[in-house]
């Protein structure tokens, strides 16, 4: 392979060993490194170009990198952010269509190799930092998960999570699956009357108000700005019961900052029945036409999609 095509190892391996040793209490130098993580990277291109794909060579060489002279670095973030974004060839050839799936079973077996260095190590009672070590990255993990599939004001559940938990919800030939469009009444109004932070307060607020009455097993999203989507899986439609719930619940003035800041919503209602193919795209659209005939109606109402003409149901007048 000709010099100007041949994928930058050096400068890579160089500039991770670089960033791994200005780690706080790092006790390596980045010459100790480099060539063993050229060696590793090289041997991985190898094998992204080996047909049949060699898995377990791959693991191999990520277990490698719990080994000296790495066994006193942290560098599970380092390895995945070098060895993922490493530009390993041209976009479209074999080597960069199959690097993703070697580097991922390096930095696998790689975590995989730190985490029974960890618990090796909490057996011989070694070093206690180790186990706080572990807890830290799970809890990182676990935040960094619950931050991508939340929203960031209200932590209700994203599009991401939604989607991810209607597909379950549809899995279960025995359970329907309902979908409630829940869309505020008149919220431009009050943030250019009361402005943004305080409409964000009366977001936050009524996002409670849909936790307390929607039941446990259902999955409550904010889809937009002024929007959200709860979805259910109920084996029989009792999503009029719960848009009603809802409806009431949003009807109540919110006690901002500012003072009783008035509410109310507009709700349309989808179901698909058990058995039956679920299309979420299909059943999200005919939530939000029912929404709309509700909030053409008036507002602070619910609307069901289920008929040609939707029933409209009546909110609990405030």
């Amino acid at each position: 392979m000709s010099a100007h095509i041949e994928p930058p190892v050096a400068a890579m391996a160089r500039a991770w060993a670089r960033a791994v040793c200005a780690e706080p209490g790092s006790s390596v130098a980045p010459h100790q490194l480099e060539p063993v993580l050229i060696e590793i990277v090289e041997r991985l291109l190898h094998l992204a170009r080996t047909e049949p794909f060699p898995v377990p060579q791959a693991r191999k060489l990520g277990a490698r990198l719990a080994e000296a002279p790495f066994e006193r670095t942290r560098m599970l973030a380092h390895a995945t952010r070098w060895l993922l974004g490493f530009p390993s060839g041209v976009p479209g050839s074999l080597v960069a269509t199959r690097w993703p799936l070697v580097a991922s079973q390096a930095i696998d077996s790689y975590a995989q190799a730190l985490q029974e260095r960890a618990l090796a190590q909490q057996e011989q009672n070694i070093s206690a930092k180790v186990s706080l070590r572990v807890q830290e990255i799970a809890a990182l993990q676990h935040r960094l998960r619950h931050e991508a599939t939340h929203d960031a004001l209200t932590d209700l559940a994203n599009r991401t999570l939604l989607q991810e938990r209607v597909r379950a919800f549809a899995a279960d030939p025995t359970r329907g699956v309902g979908v409630l469009v829940v869309d505020l009444d008149r919220f431009k109004q009050i943030n250019d009357g009361y402005g943004h932070a305080i409409g964000d307060e009366v977001l936050v607020e009524l996002a409670n108000r849909l936790r307390e009455v929607c039941p446990p097993d259902t999955v409550i999203c904010r889809y937009g700005g002024d929007e959200f989507v709860v979805a259910a899986n109920p084996r029989r439609d009792t999503l009029s019961e719960l848009a009603h719930r809802v409806v009431a619940a949003l009807r109540d003035p919110v006690w901002s900052s500012a003072g009783p800041v008035p509410v109310s919503a507009s709700v349309g209602t989808a179901f698909c029945p058990p058995g039956k193919t679920c299309d979420f795209t299909d059943l999200l659209r005919r939530a939000d036409r029912a929404m709309y005939s509700a909030k053409s109606a008036g507002g602070r109402r619910f609307a069901l999609a289920e008929s040609g003409d939707p029933e409209l149901g009546t909110a609990v007048a405030g």
